[in-house]
């Protein structure tokens, strides 16, 4: 029983002695920080020494941005939706698949098994709607979002 506990002990400070970064690590790393892209908009953070620099872009106009404390929100809230818009889009493409499945099940069972199909239609009439509201509500979302990017694209780059 003391042994466990002491090798609980022993590996848990171990687990933490590795996992905890220096100050100093982080204050001299250089290079890309994140990145990301959706239909068409991107940004790429890169941190030198002190310095953020943002390359924010739509449809190939790449703009090259020195983070100061005036721009640093509108960058974010830029970075922020084209997160969404993947996120959202995601979101799409999962709801739809799921719709097509329970489309094609349906169509199966259909044409094998009439009297099946009639017990379980409510259920499956349900498990569709689910899927088409949640398509409905992601499409809502992707548009928003791609939006707000658009807004905060044109307040960045102006």
């Amino acid at each position: 029983m003391n042994r466990c506990i002491l090798l609980m002990l022993f590996c848990f400070i171990f687990i933490l002695s590795a996992c905890s970064q220096n100050e100093e690590d982080t204050q001299e790393y250089s290079g890309i920080i994140s990145d990301g892209k959706a239909f068409g908009y991107e940004y790429t953070i890169t941190k030198d020494q002190n310095k953020f620099s943002w390359k924010v872009g739509y449809n190939g106009d790449i703009f090259i941005i020195e983070e100061i404390a005036a721009s640093e929100d509108d960058l974010v809230y830029y970075m922020n939706a084209v997160n969404d818009s993947n996120l959202a889009l995601a979101k799409l493409i999962l709801s739809l698949s799921y719709f097509l499945i329970v489309t094609l099940t349906t169509l199966f069972l259909y044409k094998k098994n009439r009297k099946m199909l009639k017990d379980g239609s409510v259920i499956i009439t349900i498990v569709a709607g689910i899927a088409i509201y949640i398509a409905f509500k992601a499409s809502i979302d992707l548009s928003s979002s791609l939006k707000v990017a658009k807004y905060y694209y044109l307040t960045i780059t102006n």
